[in-house]
């Protein structure tokens, strides 16, 4: 079902002699996370306020065993709000100048997309297609990137999704990184990439995708064992072929002793971090997060630092938001994706290692 909630426009509303029309503002919410409850007692533990969800359908509440939305499953199955629609709703709510759209992955297609404003791909997005890699992937994929309203922009998305655009910029800017090699995908072997890594004199590597998440096609390995085993990095090299980009990194021991920090921003202003050692990186496999003042100082302070470096780097986005284009007005001043400051107002991640001689700083 495709379920649309409309508001009343009063900010909006066109003037005219005899009438006053309602014009909301059309607002996609791309959505799709399994992974990020708001019904869970860890968020109303925080202080969270869960009330405004009252009235959510159920279609949008998420199975825990199944991981479907609750509006593909049985009657009668239980399921809980995650994040993504859980903001969608927020919005509907508290703003009542803006309709809003919840789509699904399986209602993803070109023309629902022009048919709102701009669309916010909040809980799915290129990374899901890519690591799905289904029957619908072309057709979705063309949709995001000819649709011309999405937010973030495509070729923005694209610039982060290329781990090795953003990881550039960084080390152009004086942002200290683990020894980095970027294997493209025709230019590669199994065995140059391990000559290169022998040369460097590495002992410890890790490699990863750069069209993925979630930590697939992570993997950590010593040079020692892929010298006496070779198919382990033919192997590696043959289930992600189609990949355009290894990152390929020296192991760094402060990986699994220090706190990855995200940082998040709007407008060039800071919110708030988070911090977490990832199930990947520490020593028993368990996650581990943090936030507030519990984060130590110091990685803090040194992760906040980042975007003072990268500031008027990055490709500049746009100089309109997909609304203010489709209005033909001046670029809005919360726009986030055309920030004043130049400054990136995305998520910043961080690790931060300390204990050696100089400071070092790992995106």
């Amino acid at each position: 079902p495709i379920l649309a909630f409309r508001g009343i426009a009063s900010a909006s509303a066109l003037q005219t002699p005899n009438c006053t029309v309602a014009m909301p503002i059309k607002v996609g919410f791309i959505v799709g996370k399994d992974t990020n409850l708001v019904e869970d007692p860890k968020f109303t533990t925080m202080g969270g306020d869960t009330s405004f969800l009252a009235d959510l359908p159920d279609d949008w509440r998420v199975d825990p065993e199944s991981h479907d939305y609750l509006k593909d499953c049985k009657p009668g199955t239980k399921g809980f709000a995650h994040c993504d629609v859980a903001l969608a709703w927020w919005v509907h709510k508290h703003c009542p100048d803006i309709q809003i759209d919840i789509i699904g992955p399986a209602d993803l297609t070109l023309q629902r997309l022009k048919s709102n404003d701009f669309n916010f791909s909040l809980g799915f997005n290129a990374v899901n297609l890519l690591v799905e890699n289904n029957e619908n992937t072309p057709k979705d994929m063309k949709a995001l990137r000819t649709c011309g309203n999405i937010a973030p922009d495509w070729d923005f998305e694209q610039y982060i999704l290329h781990k090795s655009n953003y990881m550039k910029a960084c080390m152009a800017n004086g942002v200290p990184m683990a020894p980095t090699i970027f294997s493209l995908k025709g230019k590669r072997s199994p065995d140059g990439l391990l000559q290169e890594i022998q040369e460097r004199g590495w002992k410890t590597f890790v490699m990863k995708q750069s069209e993925s998440g979630f930590s697939l096609g992570f993997l950590k390995l010593k040079v020692e064992d892929c010298e006496t085993d070779p198919s382990i990095l033919h192997n590696y090299f043959r289930d992600y072929a189609k990949c355009p980009e290894f990152v390929v990194q020296e192991s760094i021991e402060g990986f699994t002793r220090n706190w990855e920090t995200r940082c998040f921003w709007y407008n060039g202003e800071f919110l708030y971090a988070i911090a977490n050692i990832a199930a990947v990186s520490s020593e028993d496999g368990a996650e581990r997060i943090i936030t507030g003042d519990d984060i130590p100082a110091e990685f803090l302070e040194n992760a906040k630092r980042i975007p003072t470096l990268l500031e008027g780097s990055a490709r500049r986005p746009s100089s309109a938001c997909p609304s203010c284009r489709s209005r033909a007005v001046a670029p809005c001043r919360w726009c986030w994706c055309a920030p004043t400051s130049g400054a990136p107002t995305a998520r910043c991640t961080t690790r931060t290692s300390t204990g050696t001689q100089r400071r070092r700083l790992f995106s």
